[in-house]
């Protein structure tokens, strides 16, 4: 069987044209989404360098050759800044353009411009390093273990690198390599379809990666608080549901910011909201490393307002004390200014095993030890033990109530 270049590149159009419309289509019915938009022009690119390779024995060199190549090579470079996005990282346009910069500079060498061996090693140099540079975004270093998606598009973005380094060394060494494209070009032909397997499936990848985002996004708006970060209700008591077990001990607590009205009427509610994400962070500061009763870190959620949950998986009374402590420190030697207005926090807890309580019935005893705690002056920890006697704290000195 005879490879058809002519048809190749008639397929390879039709597939571009088909992704490129798509792409503008998702772009034009939703600008903010910017990764629809370098598809887009990547596979526009592509389209147009097909079309113009298919006319270089009728139009001017410097449409044939130079812009077919730029468009080649633009081709790899908006689609690496869409997976740059993918990743949430910022790109340069000087960086999107600086391959087809290069190339164009060369072009401008009477002698290289002439040597079309030479000149296919310079435009292949400039697209691989898109592919390389693709390749390395696929297997970002954070990612202890990439998926094998990510794998396969990384070997594949290899792959074509080295097809088309290999071809463009094989070009250089032949004497004369303009042939027509009714003639069979076995090695070009493989390589292209090599290019339109690739270039699908880093499409497929781009999409995919971002509807992983997007999934992200919804959880995230789905589970978390918008202000702070922090689980929201629905999402505490979900995670809560898949932590409790029968016989298993477990602690609650209930943190209330001490007189979070006056810093809402006399600083404004911006300054609330502030305060309020501050908060947060000194939580997850107070938590951080913190060993629990399974080895599972504590669990914070804000339920409204000003008040906020911390569960202690397998959690027990010395737990919610000492954690509770440690969170009423962090809060109170916290360093204010102006802008930043001193805070304390009441704060109650309730420990013991599923079994004899639910964890409703926790909440309900720690949330009673929260009011025991605002009443007896604020800025304390008060608990509730299993047995139902309880116990409170004022600073560092734990004591019975």
């Amino acid at each position: 069987m005879t490879l058809d270049i002519a048809t190749l590149l008639l397929a390879a159009m039709a597939l571009d044209v088909g992704i490129a419309l798509y792409a503008w289509a998702l772009w034009l019915s939703c600008r903010s989404v910017r990764i629809h938009l370098w598809v887009a022009a990547s596979a526009t690119s592509a389209t147009i360098g097909c079309l113009l390779y298919m006319l270089r024995q009728a139009a001017p060199d410097w449409v044939a050759i130079w812009l077919a190549q730029v468009c080649f090579i633009q081709t790899f470079a908006f689609l690496w800044a869409a997976i740059r996005l993918v990743h949430h990282r910022s790109h340069r346009l000087s960086v999107v353009w600086a391959a087809s910069a290069v190339w164009s500079a060369a072009c401008l060498v009477p002698p290289l411009f002439a040597a079309e061996q030479l000149r296919n090693v310079v435009a292949t140099l400039g697209f691989t390093t898109y592919c390389l540079a693709m390749s390395v975004e696929m297997l970002r270093p954070e990612q202890a273990r990439p998926a094998m998606n990510r794998v396969l598009a990384a070997a594949l973005l290899w792959l074509l690198s080295g097809a088309s380094l290999t071809l463009a060394v094989d070009s250089a060494l032949q004497r004369d390599i303009v042939v027509p494209l009714n003639q069979a070009q076995t090695r070009a032909a493989l390589w292209l379809m090599l290019y339109l397997v690739i270039y699908t499936v880093l499409i497929l990848a781009v999409v995919t990666l971002e509807l992983g985002n997007e999934a992200e996004r919804q959880r995230r708006v789905a589970t978390l608080d918008g202000l702070t970060g922090l689980l929201n209700r629905r999402a505490f008591f979900d995670l809560a549901g898949r932590l409790t077990a029968p016989h298993r001990e477990m602690a609650v607590l209930m943190l209330d910011i001490d007189h979070f009205k006056r810093i809402n009427d006399l600083e404004g509610h911006a300054a609330g909201d502030a305060a309020l994400v501050r908060f947060a962070t000194l939580l997850r500061r107070a938590t951080a490393g913190e060993p629990t009763g399974d080895g599972r870190g504590p669990v914070l959620a804000r339920f409204g307002g000003e008040e906020f949950v911390c569960l202690i998986p397998g959690g027990n009374e010395a737990d919610g004390t000492r954690l509770g402590e440690t969170m009423r420190r962090t809060v109170e030697t916290d360093p204010s200014t102006p802008e930043r207005p001193a805070m304390t926090v009441s704060i109650g807890f309730a420990a013991g095993p599923i079994r004899a309580r639910t964890l409703d019935a926790l909440l309900q005893a720690a949330d009673a030890a929260l009011y025991r705690a605002k009443h007896a002056g604020r800025n304390r920890v008060a608990g509730e033990t299993f047995g139902g006697e309880p116990a409170s704290s004022d600073g560092p000195r734990i004591r019975c109530a």
